[in-house]
């Protein structure tokens, strides 16, 4: 199983796509939506979020993966074998997405088996959900040799 892990409000103008997306992947990703932090200050949300999350990755097995802006890349086939990897040691892949501050790796970084970077640049944070779950809906159906990934 793949689970998402998120800080989320609203999807916004990015709701259409992601449901699509959820759609197509079905039951085999498990999205997971926290609360984001209600404080007003950056430093102070990035620290609630980053401390809730921290918690809650104590809890949950399988290889986690942070979504962090300054972190290798990966192009779709990497991602994809890297995904079909894992499959066969860990029973779930975790992809962490932080919320519109990010997340302060040294208070999750016990709980992370690995970085990766969807951009160099910033993207909306509902953008990058929709990308990460076109990306494992690609993976699928390169695993599959559909005609999705030509």
């Amino acid at each position: 199983m793949i689970k998402i892990i998120s800080f989320v409000d609203s999807f916004k103008h990015y709701n259409e796509p992601i449901k699509e997306f959820e759609k197509r992947v079905g039951k085999s990703v498990d999205f997971i939506k926290l609360k984001p932090s209600k404080r007003k200050n950056p430093d102070e949300i990035v620290k609630d979020e980053s401390i809730e999350l921290s918690k809650i990755l104590k809890k949950i097995t399988g290889y986690k993966v942070l979504l962090y802006i300054d972190s290798k890349q990966m192009d779709t086939i990497e991602f994809s074998n890297m995904i079909e990897e894992k499959q066969m040691t860990f029973a779930d892949i975790v992809f962490i997405i932080g919320w519109a501050y990010g997340v302060d790796y040294e208070i999750i970084k016990e709980h992370i088996n690995q970085k990766i970077s969807l951009s160099p640049m910033t993207f909306p944070h509902a953008q990058a959900i929709m990308m990460l779950y076109e990306q494992i809906y690609r993976a699928m159906c390169i695993k599959k040799w559909s005609s999705y990934h030509h």
